[in-house]
């Protein structure tokens, strides 16, 4: 097998950080296609001249603005940002693997298929979906990877980790008991995305590659908090469990998604509970 060179944007980031792992486990090269290299997503002329020079094979775009920053970051970010890393691949003439999310979804028609049209109903969803749209333009021959909640096991997981320190300052946690969704293992997600880029690089469109068991967010989180020690019970009354129907109109409730597909390709796609019970910690 040829040794292939594999950029990455966001390689910093949570899934990125495992990307590159992955990547050598794979017996490839790692190129770092982010701030360290030049690359500033908000301002697209970075982008082409740092990628092109890299000379990649393939390139995982992984970076994006998720919810928990400005909202105002997100159109550049995720839209404008994802439209020049996409003609930049194709300029460099390299394969394009992009990490979208199921929330291009608006949570009311769930099962989704992986070509399910994208319906957002928050401004994440929006420029996410817009990414989509312009890989597909630009890039038709590149593969957009449709996932859902990312979480590991080597480090607490940034959502996981603010859960704990609420309750570490004994302040109350509402949890959605409504808001369904595949938490994806960023082990299996990091090597299904290395494998996109390498010997199943001739796999095109949006592809389903999340967690194979549907959990509510309620059910998830505490599943994680106890994985890390937390004593639920000790908290008490301090976890609570709400609605996100009865709080908000821009948080999709059901985002399940079909994973024909990517079973098929033979992407593995464990759900939590079979995660946690072969890591016990």
């Amino acid at each position: 097998m040829r040794r292939l060179r594999i950029g990455v944007t966001g390689l910093s980031g949570y899934l990125g950080e495992r990307l590159a792992p992955a990547i050598v486990a794979a017996g490839h090269e790692v190129l770092d296609l982010g701030r360290a290299a030049g690359v500033d997503l908000t301002d697209p002329a970075t982008v082409g001249p740092v990628v092109i020079a890299a000379s990649p094979d393939a390139v995982i775009h992984a970076a994006a603005a998720n919810p928990g920053r400005p909202e105002s970051t997100f159109d550049a970010v995720n839209r404008a940002g994802t439209a020049a890393v996409a003609e930049a691949v194709v300029r460099a003439g390299a394969r394009l693997v992009h990490v979208s999310t199921d929330v291009v979804h608006d949570g009311r028609h769930a099962p989704y298929a992986d070509d399910a049209a994208a319906r957002p109903c928050n401004e994440y969803g929006r420029t996410k979906a817009a990414a989509e749209a312009a890989v597909a333009a630009l890039d038709p021959s590149a593969v957009v990877v449709r996932t859902s909640l990312i979480y590991g096991l080597h480090r607490i997981d940034r959502s996981t980790a603010g859960f704990a320190e609420r309750l570490q300052r004994g302040e109350q946690l509402a949890l959605f008991a409504d808001v369904i969704r595949q938490p994806v293992w960023v082990e299996a997600l990091a090597t299904g995305l290395v494998r996109l880029a390498t010997d199943l690089a001739d796999v095109t469109g949006t592809l389903n590659l999340a967690g194979g068991q549907a959990v509510d967010r309620a059910t998830f989180g505490r599943r994680l908090l106890r994985h890390w020690g937390v004593d639920l019970d000790r908290a008490g009354d301090l976890v609570t469990e709400v609605r996100a129907a009865e709080r908000t109109t821009d948080v999709p409730l059901d985002l399940r998604l079909r994973l024909d597909r990517a079973v098929g390709l033979g992407l593995a796609c464990p759900g939590v509970d079979e995660v946690l019970a072969a890591h016990r910690r």
